[in-house]
């Protein structure tokens, strides 16, 4: 049997059916009435700010940073424990990023090291919040960011629907990203949304999206063929459906990073337009986000007892805050993170390996970040989404 999988875990047969239908009025689905419609409940669901979606979460950053008017190099404090999609996103807004360490606690950015990376060059710090929980400095680095007159960058792509003292992540900075990708809490296989609560903000997000082209009817059918790909081969749990969509699909699936990124320079698709197709698949698994948090979060208070019997590092939520759990970060031996399938056929689930360099996956070393490097070494991360009859799922 397969392991149970990390990603495309939350497609169902309604995003199975619903794909295909669209598949079949194509034309009708191309457009972005239904995309505003999502846009419109996203902000009630968020209960703030200005959204607009577009064919990816790290093309919503691009076009949340520009709404920031950070071009021209502008400084933007990150996290020593992210990936290149973010910093290509950086790079392709016109803004430059500045390496600071993270604490263990949470993974979240030091607020020490952020005021020890701030230049006057620096115009903005983001705030990633990994794994879908809240840094333990979340609060001091808000603080700072305000008495340094700079922007604050949410960066809710594993978060969604995570809060902290009672409101969701993405209200507290000037804007804020959520992704919708594979790996991400809710799945459109690609796609992501730009959130700004600044109004300045809001109205140079408004014109970006306005201005920014719609994929093609080939593009928008490749994206609808890998959701009834990935919801057989990843979610459905049915072998031979698998292998039936591999066979059909395989050589049209999309993949999670295209090779341009890997390079850094500018994929074709970036910074396209959600259209009406791809939103009404988010709707979808909108629908269920509080089911499938609640799942997250059985699931890792499982692991937490699983790991805590055994003596194993794990993170805990700080006080105030109630994470999305997307994965389950473990601190391991660096050995065994090199080669983690022994841990994956001793558990028989994927593990993750997020971040393998500050960078990730491209290789970059930041020895100024020790935290960093040390957890980029050290933590792997398990599922929390598992299949109901798995040995680990939380009953």
């Amino acid at each position: 049997m397969p392991l149970a999988p990390l990603l495309s875990t939350t497609l169902t047969a309604r995003e199975l059916e619903l794909a295909r239908a669209l598949r079949e009025r194509l034309p009708e689905a191309m457009d972005t009435h239904a995309t505003r419609a999502f846009e419109r409940r996203f902000e009630t669901w968020v209960g703030h700010g200005h959204a607009r979606a577009f064919m990816g979460g790290r093309a919503a950053l691009a076009m949340a940073v520009r709404a920031l008017d950070l071009g021209d190099n502008a400084g933007v404090v990150v996290p020593a424990f992210t990936c290149q999609c973010v910093l290509n996103a950086l790079a392709f807004a016109g803004a430059q990023p500045q390496y600071a360490d993270i604490e263990h606690a949470g993974l979240g950015l030091d607020v020490d090291a952020v005021r020890q990376a701030i230049t006057p060059a620096t115009r903005a710090v983001m705030i990633q919040h990994s794994f879908g929980l809240v840094g333990r400095d979340f609060e001091a680095i808000l603080q700072l960011a305000h008495e340094h007159n700079l922007k604050v960058i949410e960066d809710c792509a594993h978060a969604l629907g995570a809060r902290h003292r009672g409101l969701p992540l993405g209200v507290y900075g000037d804007v804020a990203v959520y992704s919708f990708e594979r790996s991400k809490v809710l799945t459109t296989i690609h796609g992501g949304v730009a959130l700004a609560n600044d109004a300045e903000a809001a109205e140079r997000l408004s014109a970006l999206a306005e201005a920014a082209p719609l994929p093609d009817a080939d593009e928008i059918d490749a994206q609808l063929i890998s959701v009834m790909h990935d919801y057989w081969v990843r979610a459905s749990g049915d072998a031979a459906g698998a292998e039936r969509a591999r066979a059909l699909w395989g050589e049209r699936v999309l993949p999670q990073m295209w090779p341009e990124e890997f390079g850094i320079s500018v994929p074709p698709r970036y910074g396209q337009r959600m259209p009406s197709a791809i939103a009404r698949i988010a709707d979808a698994q909108l629908d269920r986000l509080d089911a499938v948090l609640a799942r997250r979060r059985a699931q890792a208070a499982y692991w937490q007892d699983w790991a805590g019997a055994r003596g194993i590092g794990h993170l805990d939520a700080i006080d105030g805050s109630e994470p999305a759990w997307l994965r389950f970060p473990l601190w391991v031996d660096p050995a065994l993170k090199a080669d983690r399938h022994a841990l994956e056929d001793a558990l028989d689930v994927e593990v993750g390996v997020w971040f393998t360099t500050p960078a990730h996956p491209v290789a970059r070393s930041e020895a100024h970040c020790p935290r960093g490097m040390d957890a980029c070494c050290r933590i792997v991360n398990l599922p929390t989404l598992l299949p109901a009859h798995h040995p680990h799922a939380a009953a």
